[in-house]
């Protein structure tokens, strides 16, 4: 049987890379659950989560993303948004998320889909994405 570690840490992504160097490329598997629309700055969220996988690890993702711009959802989202990341505890509805996974360089996504019901006018996402390497 193989043995297997699971590390789990109370700080963000880029903290752990800045005070944990040596763990660059340690890690078979990443989740973000709802994390990338409290980020900062999605990409070097992105970066950094790249910077700790395997080549081949993956990086699960369960996010809510932005409606399309241009749309009427879209708006309102844009509209409250700085009422909803102030009640919802750094939480932005109006992030591109999806999209900057798709353009991430390394990254791969698998598979994803946009199960029901959508969040404040945006869709719920799940995937799973891999990073490029051997």
């Amino acid at each position: 049987m193989e043995d297997s570690n699971v590390e789990m840490y109370a700080c963000d992504i880029e903290t752990y890379v800045r005070e944990l160097p040596t763990k660059k490329g340690q890690f078979d598997w990443i989740i973000l659950g709802n994390v990338l629309c409290e980020v900062d700055n999605q990409i070097s969220t992105l970066a950094s989560i790249k910077h700790l996988l395997k080549p081949g690890g993956h990086v699960y993702f369960s996010e809510h993303i932005a409606a399309p711009k241009g749309t009427w959802a879209r708006f309102v989202q844009d509209l409250i948004n700085p009422w909803w990341r102030t009640a919802g505890g750094g939480c932005n509805c109006n992030r591109d998320s999806l999209l900057n996974l798709r353009n991430t360089p390394g990254f791969q996504i698998i598979s994803w889909q946009y199960p029901r019901p959508q969040v404040l006018f945006g869709t719920f996402v799940l995937g799973l994405i891999q990073k490029k390497g051997n």
